[in-house]
């Protein structure tokens, strides 16, 4: 009984499929009535072993001598055994680039062979007799052989379910804390721009990280952050595993959720630079209550700190006077009480890095430049 397989009836086509043994390949032409022989041959085919999700496959290169179809079958002790997949109908000539889809995807590396079939009868429809024989038979190569390859599906490492984990925070501007996520395989969590509520540009990434649940992790970023603003936190699948974090067609990818939506998160990152930071003040007459800083940079808003003198160091804090982000020359400061003729006064510059408006332990130090001094000051005080 001859059994005709459209491309949806092919879904049938798998429990029934048999091996195909070069013995039994035809290599002449079937005659249509009143019409010019289906030519079998010369056909080539060209595709290598290749990484794949496992629901397809991908012929390089594809010569046809007429209208026919790539057959994709599992190995079955060295021949072609059962049929996992069936390309669209062809045309006659070269084609490049021909996926073959799969009726079942496979779950693990698998062994496949192709094979290419003619349009014998010129209906469109695949062909197959079980349960050894196809009517679309199978064409053959310039040397009289069967056209067909065999090639090794390795699958790829699945891109989800994934998710990525970014809360509002205040940074320096080097770095940013992704607060977590999931990998489904080995990857990477990476900071990217803004770009009309998508991620954009990738700032930075973190290093290679183990499937599964991961902690919180600190992502150093390539340049530093001028402004503050929304950044992205997005889930990365090592999907050529090479360890490294190769963005692109044929390296790694973004991660997807359950939903098959992108594996991202957003929120507003706060930059409060600590650098470049400056301060000069000069031994000093003081008159109505005032002393004067000669010049201030300062990089975020912040605090001066005014202590007492300890044997030479910085003692007690005597108080903490707010100042904005940005340079002035002849900075006017109340003097605190209890200051006498003749004291040692010493002056530091805080960042407002928990943005709460008072001098605490969350706070940090401005410094003279990425990696330099704190801002510390003294002067003597003459009381006029």
């Amino acid at each position: 009984m001859t059994r005709r397989f459209s491309w949806f009836a092919c879904l049938l086509l798998v429990a029934a499929a048999c091996s195909y043994e070069s013995s039994g390949t035809t290599t002449t032409s079937l005659a249509l009535d009143d019409e010019e022989p289906v030519a079998t041959t010369p056909t080539e085919i060209v595709a290598g072993d290749q990484r794949s999700e496992g629901s397809s496959i991908l012929v390089e290169s594809l010569t046809l001598p007429a209208a026919g179809w790539v057959v994709a079958r599992l190995d079955s002790g060295g021949s072609p055994g059962e049929v996992i997949g069936i390309s669209e109908l062809l045309s006659k000539g070269t084609i490049t680039g021909v996926p073959v889809p799969f009726l079942i995807p496979v779950s693990d590396t698998t062994t496949v062979h192709l094979t290419v079939h003619i349009d014998m009868d010129g209906d469109g429809e695949f062909v197959y007799e079980p349960p050894d024989s196809f009517i679309d038979v199978v064409a053959t190569t310039a040397a009289g052989e069967p056209a067909t390859t065999t090639l090794t599906i390795t699958l790829l490492p699945p891109l989800g379910p994934a998710s990525a984990l970014l809360d509002a925070q205040v940074t320096t501007g080097y770095s940013v804390v992704v607060a977590g996520g999931l990998l489904p395989a080995p990857g990477f969590l990476a900071v990217h721009a803004n770009d009309g509520g998508e991620p954009g540009a990738v700032l930075g990434v973190s290093e290679l990280l183990p499937a599964g649940e991961v902690g919180a992790v600190t992502v150093d970023l390539d340049e530093p952050l001028d402004d503050s603003g929304q950044l992205h936190a997005v889930a990365w699948v090592d999907r050529d595993e090479d360890g490294l974090f190769t963005p692109g067609p044929d390296g790694d990818e973004m991660a997807v959720t359950e939903d098959g939506s992108l594996a991202a998160a957003l929120a507003r990152v706060t930059v409060l630079r600590l650098e470049p930071a400056a301060l000069v003040v000069e031994d000093q007459e003081v008159a109505n209550g005032v002393f004067v800083i000669s010049s201030l940079e300062a990089p975020s808003p912040g605090f001066i700190e005014i202590l007492r003198d300890a044997s030479g160091a910085p003692g007690t804090r005597l108080v903490a006077v707010l100042v904005d982000a940005g340079s002035v020359d002849d900075l006017e400061v109340p003097l605190p009480a209890g200051v006498v003729d003749g004291a040692t006064l010493w002056l530091r510059l805080w960042v407002d890095f928990d943005e709460s408006g008072s001098l605490t332990a969350a706070d940090l130090r401005a410094l003279t430049e990425l990696g330099g001094d704190p801002i510390e000051e003294s002067f003597v005080v003459s009381i006029g």
